[in-house]
Order: structure tokens, then C-alpha cells, then sequence
């Protein structure tokens, strides 16, 4: 039991508050695929599968993790509703269920839905720590705080995972971690320490080889300099996260940095750079939540 319990718990980890530049587990399990889109082997992955065996429960998850790490809150309120009112569902997919159901419904801006099925999710997640003490699992509880506005909640939730696990030896943990203090710092307005942790994410995920971790920890790095004026740094890490990235597969993060890029050249008073940037960036390419800044910078370009 506890073993399952852990296995279906993998798929709670997913960051960050705005899809924030986290990353997923449904990503490692796409890499198995071959020439089908991720979401294309999920579906299929989960047609093959016996109907609610702990493998179609688990598959569900991935298909979860992806709606909310693609920022498709629509089918992602879709897909997790029919299992609202579920009865007998592995307790773990009920907690993963009523998770990605409340984070959809927030950004769909039903929030008294939105905060009922939260404070669901945290008793349930909260009753599997105290079962079965993990480190991911706290900081997952306080990702969830912390999307609900409980941000000092949040920041001693993972002050106490740090106390806790601080000498584990774990990577992803420890970038886990580091990212989701930043988050808190940032939401705060401290980010002199959120730049403490961006710093100590990417020291811990550069252990590893996880490219688009990687990729997201530089990018969160540059724009936390950013904001504090450090042009030149801001501009050296989000070149260091282009390097990793593939144009064709990190389509929307490529726009984005590159929008950055041209943000902080124009803050910088670096017009022909600025410019060189900006018209790398095609305004389909990008999130809605950066078309004010694409329509103000093709004004002042």
C-alpha cells in the first residue's frame, strides 16, 4: 500500500503557481515515446491500460500534469471533475484529482470552488504526510498553499522541509525546494532572497541532466536579476538557457526569453540590441499574459 501510495504521489509535484516554469513528471514518461506528441501517447498509454488499475490511475496523473503544465485549464477542469464525486478512488489520485481541480478552477476564476477543493487537497495531502513522511510531498503542500495566498503558511512549510531533509543528497529535491522559496520571496517583494534560491535551484539542477529543468531555473535566475537591475547578468543567464533549449520543442519559452531579452536591452538603453531581439519574436508564439508587453515594445522599437 504505501509503496502505491508513493508511486501515485510522483505526479503532485508540479510548480510552479503560474506552471511556473516548472516541470513535470508527465515529461520524463513522454520521453519513452517516438514520433506521437506527449498528450498522444498519455491517451494512448491510458486506452491500453486496464480501466482503473493503479497503471490507468497513474497514466491519469501524467494526463492531469499535462493539461496544467501547458496551462489548459479548460480540459484540464474537464478531465478531473467526472472524479469530484468519485466514490472509493485510490487516495492518492483523489488528492492529485481535487489538486489539479482546484488550481483549474482558480485560474478559471471560480475561486470559493477553487478554494473548497484546496483545503480538500491540503487535509488529504497533509493526512499521506504525516503516514508516510516525503520531502517532495511538503513541498507540494506548500506549492498549494501558495497558489491559494498563504504565503507565510508556504515559506515555514518549506523552511521546515529544509530543517528536515537539508542533508539529503537529492537534486531534485533540493531544486524543488530552492525554486518554490523563490516563488514565496518573489510573491513577498524580498527578492534579494529570492535570488538567494534562484541561485542555490540552479547550482542543484545543474548536477543533473535535465535539460528543460535547466532551461527553466536559468531563465527564472535571469528575470529575478532582471527585475533588480542586473541587466548584463539577466542578459548572460537567459542566453545560457537558450543553449538548451530546442527552438522546435520549447516553441513558447524560446518566444518569451527572447522577449525578456529584448525587455531588459531596452531597459538597459541598448536600442539595436533591443531591437536585434524583438524581431525574433513572433506575437502567435506567445502567452497571452506577455502580449502587453510584446504590443509595448513593438511601440517604443
Amino acid at each position: 500500500m504505501k509503496n502505491r501510495l508513493m508511486l501515485l504521489l510522483l505526479g503532485l509535484l508540479s510548480f510552479q503557481s503560474s506552471a511556473s516554469e516548472n516541470f513535470s513528471d508527465h515529461e520524463v514518461y513522454c520521453a519513452q515515446r517516438k514520433q506521437l506528441s506527449c498528450l498522444d501517447y498519455i491517451n494512448l498509454q491510458l486506452k491500453n491500460s486496464e480501466f482503473h488499475s493503479d497503471r490507468w490511475y497513474e497514466i491519469k496523473s501524467y494526463q492531469f500534469d499535462y493539461y496544467y503544465d501547458q496551462m489548459d485549464f479548460l480540459p484540464l477542469k474537464e478531465h478531473t471533475e467526472p472524479f469530484i464525486q468519485t466514490p472509493e478512488l485510490p487516495e492518492v489520485f483523489q488528492v492529485q484529482v481535487y489538486f489539479y481541480y482546484a488550481k483549474s478552477m482558480h485560474y478559471l476564476g471560480e475561486h470559493e470552488v477553487a478554494q473548497k477543493y484546496a483545503t480538500k487537497a491540503f487535509e488529504k495531502l497533509q493526512a499521506i504526510f504525516d503516514s508516510f513522511g516525503n520531502p517532495m510531498r511538503m513541498v507540494e503542500l506548500a506549492n498549494l498553499q501558495h497558489v491559494f495566498g498563504n504565503k507565510e503558511t508556504a515559506l515555514q512549510i518549506l523552511d521546515k522541509a529544509e530543517r528536515r531533509f537539508g542533508k539529503s543528497k537529492d537534486p531534485i529535491f533540493h531544486f524543488e525546494l530552492s525554486s518554490n522559496k523563490a516563488h514565496v520571496f518573489h510573491s513577498l517583494g524580498d527578492l534579494e532572497s529570492a535570488l538567494i534560491s534562484r541561485e542555490a535551484a540552479v547550482d542543484w539542477i545543474l548536477k543533473t541532466t535535465h535539460a528543460r529543468k535547466i532551461t527553466l531555473a536559468l531563465g527564472n535566475l535571469a528575470r529575478t536579476h532582471q527585475l533588480l537591475g542586473h541587466y548584463s547578468k539577466a542578459e548572460r543567464f537567459y542566453q545560457q538557457a537558450l543553449e538548451y533549449m530546442s527552438e522546435s520543442a520549447d516553441q513558447l519559452i524560446f518566444a518569451i526569453y527572447k522577449l525578456r531579452l529584448a525587455e531588459l536591452n531596452w531597459q538597459a538603453g541598448k536600442h539595436e540590441q533591443a531591437v536585434k531581439w524583438f524581431k525574433q519574436v513572433h506575437k502567435e508564439d506567445i502567452r497571452q499574459t506577455h502580449t502587453a508587453l510584446y504590443t509595448q515594445l513593438k511601440s517604443v522599437l
